[in-house]
C-alpha cells in the first residue's frame, strides 16, 4: 500500500473506464473555450463504511461533456482502496476521503490526459488542481 502522511494507505489506482472521443466536426477556425470539467467521487454510505476495512473510493471525471464547441470529450472513471487511521475522527476520514483520496485518484488520471490530447494532435491538456473539499 501506498502512504500520504500516516493517516491514509492506498492501493494502486485502477482505470476503470476511459473514453475518449474526438469531434470530428470541430471547426479549428473558431475559438475553443476552455476546456470545461466536472467531477463525481463517489463512496459508500456513511452507515455501509466499516472504517477498520479498505474503502473504495470512485473518482469520475467529464471533460467538455456539455460542450460541443470542444475538440474532444474525455469521461474517464478511476478507483482505488484506502484505508485510514484509526486515530482519526469518522468524521475526519470521511473529509479525507472525499478530499484526499479524488485529488489522489485524479494525479494518476493528470498523465494519462495529457498524454491522450497530445498524441490526438491537440495541445497537451493538463488537468488543473481541483478542489474536492465539501465546502464548495
Amino acid at each position: 500500500m501506498n502512504t500520504t502522511g500516516k493517516y491514509l494507505q492506498f492501493e494502486d489506482p485502477t482505470i476503470l473506464t476511459f473514453n475518449f472521443d474526438v469531434n470530428e466536426t470541430f471547426d479549428f477556425e473558431t475559438d475553443f473555450d476552455d476546456a470545461d470539467i466536472s467531477t463525481l467521487v463517489e463512496m459508500p454510505s456513511e452507515m455501509e463504511i466499516d472504517f477498520t476495512d479498505d474503502i473504495p473510493v470512485y473518482l469520475t471525471i467529464f471533460i467538455n461533456f456539455n460542450n460541443d464547441n470542444s475538440p474532444y470529450k474525455i469521461n474517464a472513471r478511476i478507483m482505488s482502496l484506502f484505508k485510514v487511521s484509526n486515530e482519526l475522527t469518522e468524521d475526519d476520514a470521511l473529509q479525507m476521503l472525499q478530499s484526499d483520496g479524488a485529488s489522489i485518484l485524479l494525479s494518476y488520471l493528470r498523465p494519462i490526459v495529457s498524454m491522450m490530447t497530445a498524441s490526438s494532435g491537440f495541445p497537451a491538456m493538463t488537468l488543473p488542481l481541483l478542489d474536492f473539499s465539501e465546502n464548495d
